[in-house]
């Protein structure tokens, strides 16, 4: 109604995110953003937000009927990265993992992480491999280390794990 959007919740901060006068900008998974007719990216203005079952019912001022809105179905809300916080000493955003490379531990490079999947028994990281991308779950027993600023996931050796 009136152009309200569901959102699948990506973010830790919804509340903050989805805040009223709040800015997010259109966009897709990769973070590339959605250009206007002027060359300048699509800014939308939150007007309000609130929690709606597992997702979040958000209202933009520059969205004003279900028509329009049904035209953004399937689109991302992007927010400036300079507006939130760095994440913690033992914490990752999700978007900084996409395109991040893949080693296995003692192996060497196996490939690059295409996307990231939030399913009910946790993170899914889709792993562009040689031979296909297999789902790699986000776990302490799988992940050895991360290492963001050369932007690589060491997985622990696992037999099976990227078959």
């Amino acid at each position: 109604m009136r152009g309200a959007w569901a959102v699948e919740v990506m973010t830790d901060a919804p509340d903050a995110i989805f805040a009223s006068g709040a800015i997010v900008f259109a966009g897709d998974r990769a973070g590339a953003l959605s250009k206007g007719a002027d060359g300048a990216p699509v800014a939308l203005t939150v007007e309000d937000g609130r929690p709606m079952n597992k997702e979040w019912l958000v209202r933009v001022r520059e969205i004003s009927d279900r028509d329009i809105a049904d035209v953004w179905r399937g689109r991302y809300l992007l927010v400036d990265v300079a507006r939130i916080p760095a994440p913690g000493e033992d914490e990752v955003y999700i978007f900084s993992l996409i395109g991040m490379k893949v080693e296995v531990a003692g192996q060497g490079m196996v490939g690059t992480v295409r996307d990231v999947y939030d399913a009910p028994q946790g993170l899914l990281l889709e792993v562009e491999t040689a031979t296909g991308t297999p789902l790699v779950p986000w776990h302490p027993e799988i992940i050895e280390r991360i290492d963001e600023e050369a932007r690589v996931i060491v997985l622990k050796p696992l037999e099976g794990l990227l078959d």
